[in-house]
């Protein structure tokens, strides 16, 4: 018989630590999950989870500005392109589409706060090969336009915050947990949640929010 939580709308340690291993094994076994990769973070004060994802979009980064091809264009020498799958497109056009759009890297980190002792999700972007990118990028790639005013002025999840990663002491952002308490207990009945259930509606509360959506499988 499945435990409940035992300080509901919090978690134990051990019951934060259990619930991260129940989403690693249930990874495991589903398939197609929409996340890259998952592996548990293990450090002397206790296990957390991180969730990577890639997604193409285009990068600034490696996107020519339109002067570079112009340009390249009128070079004695033009760059060998292959156009002969699009024979209407222009040069400029073939230019563009040889580029391969990069990645950009997301790294979501679930750890337990010591104070509040709820799940808080930290997380970080990157082009591939790149430093990582600003709080104008993470509302640009990853907020969706919904939650932008929300987010932006602490709603019931909390606001963006930006601060040092608790294992890594590098920059990161995170989604302040000083509401999470309050939302899983108008959402969530105390006399039904288990470790691993209050981490899946957790998530998908705070995840959502930041484009980490939580595959269906999961709740199978």
């Amino acid at each position: 018989m499945a435990e409940f939580c035992s300080v509901f709308p919090f978690l134990t340690q051990s019951e934060f630590e259990g619930a991260c291993k129940d989403i690693a094994d249930r990874c495991t076994s589903a398939q197609n999950i929409c996340w890259s990769a998952i592996r548990l973070l293990t450090k002397p004060d206790g296990t957390g989870l991180r969730i990577t994802k890639y997604v193409d979009v285009p990068s600034p980064l490696d996107t020519p500005a339109l002067a570079d091809l112009e340009e390249s264009l009128e070079d004695d020498d033009p760059p060998r392109r292959d156009v002969s799958t699009c024979p209407d497109s222009s040069p400029q056009e073939a230019l563009v589409r040889a580029k391969p759009q990069p990645s950009l890297q997301i790294d979501y980190d679930i750890l337990l706060s010591p104070t509040y002792q709820v799940p808080v999700l930290y997380f970080g972007l990157r082009w591939y090969n790149h430093g990582p990118l600003g709080l104008d990028e993470v509302y640009q790639y990853l907020v969706p336009e919904r939650y932008r005013q929300e987010l932006k002025s602490v709603g019931i999840m909390g606001g963006i915050s930006m601060g040092y990663h608790p294992d890594s002491g590098a920059p990161a952002f995170f989604v302040h947990p000083c509401n999470t308490a309050d939302a899983m207990v108008n959402i969530a009945d105390a006399q039904s949640v288990t470790p691993g259930s209050y981490l899946l509606i957790w998530l998908g509360l705070v995840g959502h929010c930041v484009n980490l959506h939580v595959p269906r499988e999961l709740f199978a």
